[in-house]
Formats: C-alpha cells, sequence, structure tokens
C-alpha cells in the first residue's frame, strides 16, 4: 500500500469539485498519505486486495468531531465465467472511504447491509445485535461483535442515524477506530453519500 501511483486527474478533479460544495459546512484540511496509511493499517477488510494506492486524504471538520475522506485505488483479481472456460482477470477502481475515531472501544465489530439470509441465521443464532430506540436501523443492518455488550452499550448515536437511511454501506470497527465504506466505484453520487453522512456524525 505504500507504493506511489499518480491519480487519474478526472478523479482528482471530481474528488476536489465535490469536496467544495461543503466548503461552508464543514471545516477540511489536506493531510498527509503517511497519516493516511497508518489509519488505514487498523484494518483488515482492505487486506484482501492485490494492490491498494492512497491518493488523497483529507480532514473533515463539524461541529462535534471530524473524520478523514480518503480515495483509494484498488487492485483486485476476480474470476470470469466465459464460453472456454474460467479466467482470472485484474480489475482497478477508485473508492472513497472514510475513518474516524469512536468515543470508546468497542473491540472488533462490523456492520454491513442485513440480507434475508442474515435475518434468517438470526432467528437460529441471534448473533445480529439489535438497538431498540433505532428500529429501522436495526431492520437495515447487520451488526455482529467479538463484545456485544460492549457495540449494544457504546455504539454512537450518531452513527445509527447517519446509516439509517443509506444504503450498501459497510463499517469495520477496530477498538475506537472505524472504516467506513460503500465497495463502490468514486462517482459524484458515492462522494456526496459519504460526505453527507460525516456532516452527520460531526454537526
Amino acid at each position: 500500500m505504500t507504493e506511489y501511483r499518480s491519480i487519474d486527474p478526472a478523479a482528482e478533479k471530481l474528488f476536489e469539485v465535490t469536496l467544495q460544495r461543503f466548503a461552508g459546512q464543514l471545516e477540511m484540511k489536506k493531510l498527509d498519505t503517511g497519516t493516511g496509511l497508518r489509519l488505514l493499517a487498523k484494518f483488515d477488510d482492505l487486506k484482501k486486495y492485490k494492490g491498494l494506492y492512497l491518493h488523497k486524504v483529507t480532514e473533515l471538520k463539524g461541529k462535534s468531531g471530524s473524520v478523514v475522506l480518503m480515495l483509494l485505488e484498488k487492485l483486485q483479481t476476480i474470476v470470469v465465467q466465459r464460453r472456454n472456460g474460467r479466467h482470472e482477470q485484474e480489475v482497478e477502481e477508485m473508492e472513497p472511504v472514510l475513518v474516524f475515531s469512536l468515543p470508546h472501544d468497542m473491540g472488533r465489530a462490523f456492520i454491513r447491509r442485513e440480507s434475508m439470509a442474515d435475518k434468517l441465521t438470526d432467528l437460529i443464532t441471534q448473533i445480529d445485535i439489535d438497538f431498540e430506540q433505532y428500529p429501522q436501523f436495526s431492520r437495515n443492518y447487520h451488526v455482529v461483535g467479538e463484545q456485544p455488550e460492549l457495540v449494544r452499550k457504546f455504539m454512537p448515536t450518531r452513527l445509527m442515524e447517519a446509516l439509517e437511511r443509506a444504503e450498501d454501506i459497510t463499517v469495520e470497527i477496530n477498538g475506537n477506530w472505524a472504516l467506513l465504506r460503500t465497495e463502490k466505484n468514486l462517482s459524484e453520487e458515492v462522494l456526496l453519500l459519504l460526505i453527507e453522512s460525516s456532516y452527520k456524525m460531526t454537526k
């Protein structure tokens, strides 16, 4: 993840122009890539990629806290089914992600959109962590953790409120740090979703 690769000018322009739409609502500060790499090293979800390059690191600060928005370039190998068999194909994508600190250590936990299979499994295993005061969040998201009692006690309400109506977001939590992703390629829509979530969590 430490190798340098120049950023695509169109991706850089989209990132900067979209950020400027929130200039009056969030204070913005560019950070060095070394800071970004140290933050990303806390998380396992990104280790599955063959190559990972960090391009942009920007702190977004609101009245009650801050998040770090980063632009990653991911290189992965996928298997494609063709008429003459299965073939490996390398795919490169640009993805924006958010990293932010949490008020309390919750151990390791993971949040993702709840599928029908999750709902059926939970009828038997009951490993999904629910939050009574946030029924819509609990319906929409599958939450698991090594220490469920800490997750239930310390899950930030602003994070749940920011995710309640958002779709296809995953959050990896390690101690008192979190990585929020859409796992989607860079687009104005994805950037807006992440920046709006940042605003909700830090207003």
